[in-house]
């Protein structure tokens, strides 16, 4: 009776570690996955085309700031209501040189974010998306700055485009001061 005690316990534990190693291949096949849908740049193109076009689309226009070493430059701020996808386009950028980028900053009620950096095309147009926070109904300010990237969630660099909507912002807000910095 021990023999079979003896032969059994081991086949319970090569059962196991068969078991954990499927899990542990189901879970990386399924992280694979979610990474190809989470880098699909055409998927990505096409959710963007859907809220440009879209006829409930909320458009802001993004004007220049005046001075900016960027002439000719504009820019639209698009979301649909009830949703994550904020889309700004830039038209008319100026080519970039080393390490600098246009870097688009959002700004709600809990402050500001670098949503993120583009670099233009050849026909001086760039696209930036970003489904994270700010919720896009709750932004009131969007800054647009030719510079370095350096992670800094405040307005930082040459300033190209500046939006400031005062009915959508708290009530103490004030447009982004770029002289201070603040």
């Amino acid at each position: 009776m021990s023999r079979t005690a003896g032969l059994t316990a081991p086949r319970r534990a090569s059962t196991g570690a068969r078991l954990a190693a499927l899990l542990l291949v189901v879970a990386v096949g399924w992280l694979g996955f979610r990474a190809v849908a989470a880098f699909d740049q055409d998927r990505h193109a096409a959710e963007a085309a859907a809220v440009v076009g879209a006829p409930d689309a909320v458009h802001h226009r993004l004007p220049p700031v005046p001075g900016a070493p960027v002439a000719g430059a504009t820019g639209d701020l698009r979301y649909r209501p009830d949703t994550w996808l904020t889309v700004v386009d830039l038209r008319g950028l100026a080519p970039v040189t080393g390490g600098e980028r246009y870097l688009v900053f959002l700004r709600n009620w809990a402050g500001w974010t670098l949503a993120g950096a583009a670099r233009p095309d050849s026909g001086g147009t760039a696209q930036v998306r970003s489904a994270a926070e700010p919720r896009p109904a709750s932004i009131y300010e969007v800054v647009v700055a030719r510079a370095v990237d350096d992670a800094t969630s405040v307005p930082h660099g040459q300033p190209v485009l500046h939006w400031f909507e005062p009915s959508l912002a708290a009530p103490k807000a004030r447009p982004f001061d770029f002289a201070r910095g603040a």
